[in-house]
């Protein structure tokens, strides 16, 4: 079995990513709010202003901070305020507010570097990315992908390209509960034709993503089973602000309750089964402990025929490496690729088995 862990990196490496046709780029963590600064959207720049707003009061006017550090940073000042019972300068309900702008920030970022434009206007539809198409033409019905992103293009192009290997009920790992009642709003996601329940490739989303809405009161009550909507729509604000599911780039993820438990734990399994990983675009960063833990803990022993990583930084290579050193034996053979476009174009037989 191959196991593909996708990280923002394969969004930002689309074929359809060209800084002279839309200024704004898929992010990475690092420059979310260069990107954030790019959208065009007018519905958005209320938002944006605030979120820049709130950056300036909790970093200075000249900040150079990530994604995860801003919301780290909330997150851990909340918890501070609790633990000290100081409230002087700073009001948690004002920071709750800050967190809720800066989750809308996302889908206002995604939105506007993932669809279409045609005549100048944005589109409902998603941009194609013809190396995730070769990448879904590569898999097998017994692979699985994990992938630490929130936007949808590999959602996209499953729905695309995957006929006769995805099927979208089954896929993402969820408890459907009886008669599937637990789980709405698959068919838009579905292939022309979709796979049978035991021969569909499988997508753990292990941060969540946009198109996800899960009765999060529910699914944190153990008594109680979560409900859970595929949304047609991921990026597309209609009436308030964008309603979806993800865990925060934040230190104290949730990921071992609710859905999510079932996700993360369907994923250990799914990486110590596997003979061939390929890391397309996620450097393991040394702030998510938890992602680290899962694959360092997860992978057999001896167990790879191969490790690929697509990634043209040489320090995040070495890094993965390093995490899944368990699995790694002499006969493993280790493949490096700096872009997505050079690894799709190679055959299959180069990394599987």
């Amino acid at each position: 079995m191959t196991l593909v862990v996708l990280g923002a990196g394969a969004t930002r490496g689309a074929s359809f990513v060209d800084a002279l046709k839309n200024p704004c780029l898929p992010p990475l963590d690092g420059d979310f709010f260069t990107q954030l600064q790019r959208v065009r959207n007018p519905k958005h720049q209320a938002l944006i202003a605030q979120v820049l707003e709130d950056a300036y009061e909790l970093f200075g006017v000249n900040f150079k901070q990530t994604l995860e550090t801003m919301f780290t940073t909330i997150e851990q000042t909340i918890r501070m305020l609790k633990a000290t019972r100081e409230s002087r300068e700073w009001k948690a309900v004002e920071l709750e507010k800050k967190r809720m702008r800066l989750m809308q920030a996302i889908g206002a970022v995604l939105e506007e570097s993932l669809l279409q434009r045609k005549d100048g206007k944005m589109t409902r539809d998603h941009e194609d990315c013809e190396h995730h198409r070769k990448l879904v033409e590569h898999l097998r019905p017994e692979d699985t992908i994990l992938t630490f992103n929130y936007d949808c293009l590999i959602d996209h192009m499953l729905q695309v390209a995957g006929s006769g290997k995805w099927n979208a009920r089954y896929g993402y790992g969820f408890d459907l509960g009886q008669r599937g009642r637990l789980l709405d709003g698959d068919r838009p996601w579905q292939p022309k034709d979709p796979a049978r329940k035991a021969e569909t490739l499988h997508l753990y989303k292990l941060h969540g993503s946009l198109h996800f809405r899960i009765d999060e009161e529910a699914d944190q009550d153990a008594t109680n089973e979560a409900k859970i909507l595929l949304k047609e729509r991921p990026y597309t604000k209609q009436h308030g602000g964008l309603r979806f599911t993800i865990i925060p780039p934040e230190w104290n993820k949730n990921y071992d309750r609710g859905a999510f438990a079932r996700l993360w734990k369907s994923a250990a399994a799914a990486i110590h089964q596997a003979q061939e990983i390929v890391f397309i675009g996620y450097s393991i960063p040394a702030t998510d402990m938890h992602s680290t833990v899962l694959l360092r803990t997860s992978v057999k022993k001896d167990s790879l025929r191969a490790l690929v990583v697509v990634n043209p930084d040489p320090d995040a290579r070495k890094r993965t490496r390093d995490v899944v050193q368990r699995g790694i034996k002499k006969s493993t053979r280790v493949l490096s690729f700096d872009r997505l476009a050079d690894f799709v174009a190679a055959d299959r037989a180069l990394w599987a088995g």
